[in-house]
């Protein structure tokens, strides 16, 4: 039984629509706000791939874990088609950075790799269907916000949080957004992500500096289409170390050439994106594949 009667959720992100879709699943309605909408940034441009044991022996081993179960579920309860749930192979590929930019094809791929043909030294498998698998992260947060609406009558609002309302004895009891208005809670749960340091001003210093110190890591990434529908994710060792994650509908997502971990100061949604990085992504990939 949840002690909460009225449950605002700060961040429209995959952590935001997780809380509101379990709690639904408990027929028990949240307010999702959100300045932008559903997963307008990371959440929804994430490449979405998913391991369920490369944090083994760590402390978070068993939340990966538990997590890639839960991917699993999810696509039977929502339908695996429609946010493109499917299980892949990983592989790692060693790539030669001394072989001319404009290097020609060997004419055969290498051996188990399926589109990786040019200035490749060699392979090494990272995990294979039982452990590997991924989703498209934007349809994956449409998927649980649909459920929350329609088996809960959960609620979007479009606003920016600015001040939690206290009650004297410290307990919550609504929110204030930017325009000046106010939604009524007795729960707030902070899901805002790269952006979790903003919340601090949201409360009495006292409060504030218990919310731990989040900064973020900026990743660019293109899609290119292949002539294919591609089953293998790698992780390339050299060219910056792309990676690339294939999706069902023949789109291959490139990602890479990670900034330095900051505070996030963007806007959610209106993150700048940098051509000279996505240059890079393109330049890389077409030094290893002549798809």
């Amino acid at each position: 039984m949840v002690a909460f009667s009225k449950i605002v959720i700060a961040g429209g992100g995959i952590i935001g629509n997780s809380v509101s879709y379990y709690l639904a699943k408990l027929n028990i309605a949240t307010t999702v706000i959100d300045p932008i909408g559903i997963a307008p940034a990371a959440s929804g441009k994430a490449g979405g791939f998913l391991a369920r044991d490369w944090s083994d022996g760590s402390p978070i081993g068993p939340l990966q874990q538990r997590s890639f179960d839960l991917h699993a579920q999810q696509a039977d309860d929502l339908g695996a088609e429609n946010i493109d749930y499917r299980r892949l192979v990983c592989m790692a590929v060693g790539c030669d950075e001394r072989a001319a930019a404009v290097a020609k094809p060997s004419g055969k791929k290498l051996e188990g790799v399926e589109w990786a043909d040019i200035n490749v030294l060699g392979k090494n498998m990272m995990g294979g269907t039982d452990t590997i698998a991924q989703v498209h992260p934007k349809k994956l947060c449409d998927a649980m916000w649909k459920y929350s609406q329609e088996n809960a009558g959960s609620k979007l609002i479009i606003g920016k949080v600015v001040e939690a309302i206290l009650d004297g004895d410290g307990s919550i009891s609504g929110v204030k957004l930017e325009d000046g208005s106010t939604v009524e809670c007795d729960a707030l749960v902070i899901a805002c992500g790269p952006w979790t340091d903003a919340t601090k001003s949201w409360f009495p210093p006292e409060i504030g500096r218990t919310i731990p110190h989040m900064m973020g890591v900026k990743y660019h990434s293109i899609l290119i289409q292949s002539p294919r529908v591609l089953n293998e994710a790698v992780f390339f060792s050299g060219h910056g170390d792309p990676e690339v994650y294939p999706r069902p509908d023949g789109d291959a997502y490139i990602t890479g050439f990670p900034d330095p971990a900051v505070v996030v100061t963007e806007s959610p949604g209106k993150e700048e994106v940098r051509p000279e990085v996505v240059s890079r992504l393109v330049d890389a990939t077409k030094k290893v594949s002549s798809l």
